[in-house]
């Protein structure tokens, strides 16, 4: 007993002694603004990652440094789109001309006055410099070419310019943008690229040239001039036939999208990570054999053929995310992977089966008409999934109960049970505005209608999360619930409709098209399973599984978008 008692007292000091230390040490780091001791460069880095000004501005309360720095530094944000607004409504085409042209006038003196003020202040840093212009004229170009050449003694790190090209004429990009080599990120839409005889881009880190004419040399020219190049993308460029990129040993991400012309693509890029390719309108011959560092693989071609993709693939050792979208030339294609990660398969019309060996993916995502390609796959360790099937034809019956269609559905269901619910896993069943919810399901009933959406949600999503998701983004007409007798979800949605507030005192700052579902639910019933008379082939259903678990349905009704609007008016 002595023994006992003299170790307590020793566990007694040695705790008051970590306390002791604990509180002297949350002293000491409390004493210390480790924040304001960044250096100002990652703080300016910060600062430009944020996504608007006014998100920028809200750090200036975190210490004083940040509130001068933030002083000093700024983006440049002009989008002419919000002039013009106020142009709806009007049906006169002389009336909407006089009003455009009185807008870019009042656009252009708004401009000039903010760029003006700010090459006074030259303690001022512009980190990125946006400008998007949908109206332009002679005098606007002129305009343009000044604001830019503003912009550039600024030392701006970041242009973003998206002029449109009405007809043959374009915006020509002034030969100075070539020459800014402080620039670390440039996107251009839509304008004309000049001769670029002069080019000294040696910092710049990430392009993207879309809706735009260019040539080979004008490529070649822009891949020499920037050794640091990390991210380029191509975005419905004409009059490209052939890219050939190499000696980039920092290239991580190329996009090719819809580069109508394009029939020949070469990379030699030994970092590659991301590669994202939207056929255009000719077959196109892509070379990626040494990119054998490739992550990411997106392919939207639809004259892709199966012989061709298992070559691309066979190329990719260490690949952790595959997408096929639209690639309707596929009809039986292997994907045998251990570092695959994520599988999506989507609109590949032709496409009868994948045989699929992947022991490590995590999440699968389908959309199609009703095929299974992916049966093959064992999916006990996928911790999330999305299933998306449409009608095969237009005015298919929604409920089809014939017994020609029960071994597709019965197919569909055996692959849903091998999913792992013991881990927390959800299954949401989604079908036009009725919604289902099983908690862990040992046998799964499906309602037979082929406009199905079935999400298997990953365990870290509550419950509650999942709840005020589907409220948020489906806003159903009803949510039903399929649980056992100890599970506590039917409480937590009856709990989270039933208790709604009929005017919600949350969101007062928020603006109504940032409300949440509590704003629009109006009304909430509770449907009868056992004596109702609905008529509705979605309640026989539901109706239909009630001796075998414990089913809940509620009937929602939402107020339309108008009312929330006129409501908020009145307060």
């Amino acid at each position: 007993m002595l023994l006992e008692s003299s170790g307590k007292k020793k566990r007694k000091r040695a705790d008051s002694n970590i306390r002791i230390d604990t509180e002297s040490m949350e002293q000491r780091v409390d004493g210390v603004d480790y924040i304001s001791q960044l250096p100002e460069d990652i703080i300016h880095k910060i600062l430009g990652l944020l996504r608007c000004n006014k998100d920028a501005a809200r750090t200036s309360i975190l210490s004083k440094r940040w509130r001068d720095i933030w002083a000093s530094f700024s983006s440049l944000v002009f989008d002419q789109r919000k002039f013009l607004r106020q142009l709806r409504g009007l049906k006169s085409s002389v009336e909407v001309q006089t009003r455009i042209e009185e807008n870019a006038e009042m656009f252009e003196n708004y401009v000039d006055r903010t760029l003006q003020r700010c090459v006074e202040q030259n303690n001022r840093i512009v980190q990125k410099f946006v400008l998007h212009v949908t109206y332009c004229n002679s005098q606007l170009t002129t305009s343009i070419d000044r604001w830019i050449d503003m912009a550039l003694r600024k030392h701006i790190k970041e242009l973003d310019l998206h002029v449109p090209s009405h007809m043959h004429k374009c915006y020509s990009l002034p030969q100075s943008v070539f020459a800014a080599r402080m620039i670390t990120s440039l996107r251009v839409n839509g304008c004309k690229l000049g001769p670029c005889n002069n080019l000294n881009l040696s910092n710049l880190q990430k392009v993207c040239l879309a809706k735009l004419s260019v040539k080979e040399q004008m490529i070649e020219k822009m891949v020499h001039a920037c050794p640091l190049l990390e991210d380029f993308r191509l975005v419905y460029a004409t009059r490209l036939k052939v890219l050939k990129v190499s000696n980039l040993p920092k290239l991580k991400r190329v996009d090719l999208h819809a580069c109508a012309e394009l029939n020949e693509v070469n990379l030699q890029a030994p970092s590659l990570e991301t590669f994202w390719y939207v056929a255009g309108r000719r077959q196109c011959k892509i070379d990626l054999s040494t990119c054998n560092t490739l992550e990411s693989l997106t392919l939207e071609d639809a004259t892709l053929k199966d012989e061709s993709f298992q070559n691309h693939l066979s190329c990719f050792p260490v690949l952790e995310k595959l997408v096929l979208s639209k690639c309707d030339a596929l009809e039986n294609i292997t994907i045998s992977s251990y570092q695959l990660k994520t599988l999506i398969l989507r609109e590949c019309k032709q496409l009868k089966e994948a045989d699929i060996d992947t022991p490590n993916l995590l999440s699968l995502e389908y959309k199609g008409e009703r095929v299974m390609p992916f049966t093959s796959l064992n999916p006990s360790s996928l911790k999330e999934a999305k299933l998306c099937f449409k009608p095969s034809k237009q005015g298919e019956p929604r409920f089809h109960n014939e017994d020609k269609h029960a071994p597709w559905f019965a197919s569909l269901e055996k692959f849903l049970t091998k999913f792992d619910y013991s881990r927390g896993l959800k299954l949401v069943v989604r079908c036009d505005k009725n919604i289902v919810i099983y908690e862990n399901p040992k046998k799964i009933f499906l309602p037979h209608v082929y406009d199905l959406k079935l999400d298997v949600v990953k365990s870290s999503v509550t419950l509650e999360d999942l709840l005020d998701d589907i409220l948020r983004t489906c806003r159903p007409a009803t949510l039903s619930s399929f649980s056992t007798s100890k599970s506590s979800l039917c409480k937590l949605v009856r709990k989270k409709l039933m208790t709604t507030e009929k005017d919600p005192g949350c969101c007062t700052y928020n603006s109504t098209g940032n409300k949440c579902w509590r704003h629009f639910l109006d009304k909430v019933e509770t449907e009868d399973l056992v004596n109702g008379k609905s008529k509705s082939e979605w309640i026989a259903w539901l109706k239909s599984y009630k001796a075998k678990f414990k089913v809940n349905c509620f009937r929602l009704s939402w107020k339309p978008r108008d009312r929330v609007i006129e409501g908020q008016t009145n307060v």
